[in-house]
């Protein structure tokens, strides 16, 4: 075995260090028509697989936090924020595990908890693709999220999820 095998990397670990479960990681490939026979990565396919699964990191140490008293409902307004600035709008829509990433597991389960209840509010839409579920703003209702983002009045059904 050359050295060159041993350099490269597993399915898990390339799943590892997108911060995808490896099921998705296979569903991103065989959506590229990109899965390797081996299952076996160089190390700057990561960066060309996060491209191509437009896997992004939204919660880094530089994103930008409304302070509140209500940690859930802050996490509501820079959820909005995000999905203002960021176009996720209409047909221009992003992975939901976008949304989620880089958050400790507590916020996430209230992201996620805050996405369910905005899509049965008509606020969000998802969506199937062959690259994993997706998320955006309804049409039309970009003014709404936007007015959350910028400390608007938190319908009853959202805030109950910190009630």
């Amino acid at each position: 075995m050359g050295l060159d095998k041993l350099s490269r990397l597993s399915l898990t670990a390339v799943a590892r260090e997108l911060a995808i479960h490896p099921f998705d990681l296979i569903r991103i490939l065989v959506a590229e028509k990109r899965l390797p026979e081996t299952l076996r990565f160089e190390p700057g396919d990561v960066e060309t697989i996060r491209r191509i699964g437009s896997i992004e990191t939204w919660w880094t140490e530089e994103t930008a936090r409304c302070e509140d008293d209500v940690a859930e409902r802050g996490l509501l307004r820079d959820l909005s924020a995000q999905l203002v600035e960021r176009g996720i709008v209409g047909l221009n829509s992003t992975r939901l595990d976008n949304v989620l990433r880089g958050l400790e597991t507590g916020e996430q389960l209230v992201v996620r908890a805050l996405v369910q209840q905005m899509v049965s509010m008509g606020q969000l839409k998802s969506r199937h693709t062959p690259r994993g579920l997706h998320v955006s703003v309804v049409e039309g209702r970009e003014y709404a999220v936007a007015d959350l983002a910028e400390g608007g009045d938190v319908p009853t059904e959202l805030a109950e999820i910190w009630a």
